[in-house]
C-alpha cells in the first residue's frame, strides 16, 4: 500500500521505530546470556580512581591521554529521548524511548603518535512508549521473537571493532567497522537496513565513532596547559537530524591531582534543509535554534571521562509539500557511567519494568556488595543531553554520514509521533516499510 504524503512527512524524520511492535524474528537462543568476566571479578583496590591505573602524580595542568596497553575500562551508556510536537489541537504528549548499553574499551596497542582502542558490546536494554506502542527488550534475557527495532542491537552483543586515535585525540583510522555493521544487519531485511543503520547512528569510515570522541576525549585542549578559568572553542557540524552548525566553548572550571572539570556551553545556529520522501514530495525542516549547557569531569591520570552532563535542546519547524507546518522539539539525555574495578558485583536478572533499576542497584539490576555509597564501589556518572542525539563532529573531524562507520555513539531507534490533525492524524502503520531520510536525532 502506498504511503500517503502526510504519513511520509513523519516517516522522513523518524524512520524505522514504528516497525518494532510487529516485525519479529525467531531466536533459538532465548536463554539468559552470560556477562563478561570483568563484571564479576573481585578486585583488591578500594579507590575508584584506580579504575584507569591510579592517580596522576604532580600538579601539571596539562590534560592529555595516558593509556597503557592491556588496560580495560567498562562503560555504561544510556540514551533517553523525548520528542514533542505541536498541532492545531495543542501540544501532544511526549513520546519517549530509552536505550541502555554496556560495553568495554580495551587499550590494544600504543605507538609514538597514536593509540589503538578495541570496543566490545556486552549488553543492551531498550524500551519505548510511543502513542499506544510499548516495547521492552533486554539482551541478557531475550525473547524468542526479536523485534525488528532491536535486532541490530541484539546482534552487537559480544562483537565490536577497533579504532586508532592520534596525539591530538582525534581518530586517524578505524579497523573492522564495516564488517561489524554487516554482522549486525544479517537478520534485518534488506529493505529496512538503511533505516536501521540510521537508527544506530553509523557514519562512514571513522566518522561514527568521532561523535563519542568529540564529547569525551576530543574535548581536551591539544598542546596546551590550561589553568582554571581558561577557555577554548570548537566549531563544527551536528549531523542529526539534519546538518547543523554548532559552536561550543569549553572552560576549565576546576582542577586537582585526580580530576579536571570542564564546563561546556554552546549554541546551534538556525538552518534549513529539504529532504525527498518516497513519493517524490519534499519536506522542509527548519532548525530555529538550540543550545548546549553542561560539564565533564576527566580523570587526570588517563584523560578519560569520569562524569559529564551536557544538555542540548533544539527546536524545529517541519513544512510539508502542501505548505502545512508544525513545530517539533527534541531532547535526548545520554548517561555514561564508568565502572570502578572494585568490590564484588553479583549480577541479577532485571527486575520489573523499571529499566533504571531499584534502590541499591547499579545499572541493569546488578546488586553491589562489599561496600556502600561513597567507598568507590558505586559507578561514576557521565551524562550528556542532546536534542539531536549525542554527537557533535567538529570542524577538524569527519561528519557522520549514513551508510557505515563506527557506532560507539549509539542512539535509540528514532521516535515517531502521531500526526497533527491537519495532516490527517494517525501514526505510521507498523506494517509499513520505513522511508529513507534524515533520522531525527
Amino acid at each position: 500500500m502506498r504511503i500517503s504524503v502526510t504519513v511520509a512527512v513523519m516517516l522522513a524524520l523518524m524512520p524505522f521505530l514504528g516497525l518494532s511492535g510487529c516485525q519479529k524474528m525467531s531466536d533459538s537462543t532465548s536463554t539468559e546470556q552470560e556477562l563478561p568476566d570483568w563484571l564479576t571479578e573481585d578486585a583488591s583496590s578500594d579507590d575508584s580512581s584506580d579504575l584507569f591505573g591510579g592517580a596522576m602524580k604532580g600538579s601539571s595542568s596539562q590534560l592529555t591521554l595516558n593509556l597503557q596497553p592491556g588496560t580495560q575500562f567498562p562503560l555504561r551508556k544510556v540514551v533517553e529521548q523525548e520528542l514533542t510536537q505541536d498541532s492545531n489541537v495543542g501540544q501532544q504528549s511526549p513520546n519517549r524511548s530509552r536505550l541502555e548499553i554496556l560495553f568495554a574499551i580495551t587499550v590494544a596497542e600504543t605507538q609514538a603518535e597514536r593509540t589503538k582502542l578495541q570496543v566490545r558490546y556486552d549488553r543492551v536494554k531498550y524500551q519505548h512508549d510511543i502513542a499506544s506502542d510499548h516495547l521492552q527488550f533486554d539482551s541478557l534475557s531475550p525473547p524468542s521473537e526479536i523485534p525488528l527495532a532491536v535486532r541490530a542491537y541484539h546482534a552487537m552483543i559480544g562483537d565490536g571493532f577497533a579504532f586508532w586515535i592520534g596525539a591530538d585525540n582525534q581518530i586517524v583510522e578505524v579497523e573492522g567497522f564495516q564488517e561489524f555493521v554487516d554482522r549486525c544487519l544479517r537478520t534485518v531485511p534488506e529493505e529496512y537496513r538503511r533505516s536501521v543503520v540510521l537508527s544506530m547512528e553509523a557514519g562512514s569510515g571513522d566518522s561514527g565513532v568521532a561523535n563519542f570522541i568529540d564529547n569525551t576525549i576530543g574535548l581536551l585542549p591539544y598542546g596546551t596547559q590550561p589553568q582554571i578559568g581558561d577557555s577554548w572553542q570548537k566549531q563544527g557540524v551536528i549531523s542529526r537530524p539534519i546538518p547543523m552548525h554548532a559552536n561550543n566553548i569549553y572552560t576549565l572550571q576546576d582542577l586537582n591531582d585526580e580530576y579536571a572539570v570542564v564546563d561546556i556551553r554552546g549554541t546551534i545556529a538556525p538552518s534549513t534543509t529539504a529532504t525527498t520522501i518516497e513519493d517524490g514530495s519534499g519536506v522542509r525542516v527548519n532548525i530555529t535554534g538550540g543550545d548546549t549547557v553542561g560539564s565533564c569531569t576527566i580523570f587526570r591520570n588517563t584523560g578519560l571521562p569520569q562524569r559529564s552532563r551536557v544538555d542540548r535542546n533544539i527546536e524545529m519547524t517541519v513544512t510539508a509539500a502542501n505548505a502545512l507546518e508544525f513545530r517539533q522539539r527534541k531532547r535526548v539525555t545520554t548517561t555514561i557511567e564508568s565502572y570502578p574495578s572494585t568490590g564484588s558485583i553479583a549480577v541479577e536478572p532485571p527486575r520489573g519494568s523499571d529499566s533504571k533499576g531499584l534502590p541499591g542497584e547499579t545499572p541493569f539490576g546488578q546488586q553491589v556488595t562489599g561496600g556502600s555509597p561513597g567507598n568507590g564501589i558505586q559507578p561514576a556518572h557521565f551524562q550528556a543531553n542532546s536534542a539531536t542525539g549525542n554527537g557533535t563532529s567538529f570542524s577538524s573531524d569527519p561528519v557522520p554520514q549514513p551508510g557505515g562507520g563506527p557506532v560507539m555513539q549509539v542512539t535509540p531507534p528514532d521516535l515517531k509521533l502521531p500526526l497533527p490533525a491537519q495532516f490527517g492524524g494517525g501514526t505510521q502503520s507498523a506494517q509499513q516499510p520505513p522511508v529513507g531520510g534524515p533520522a531525527l536525532r
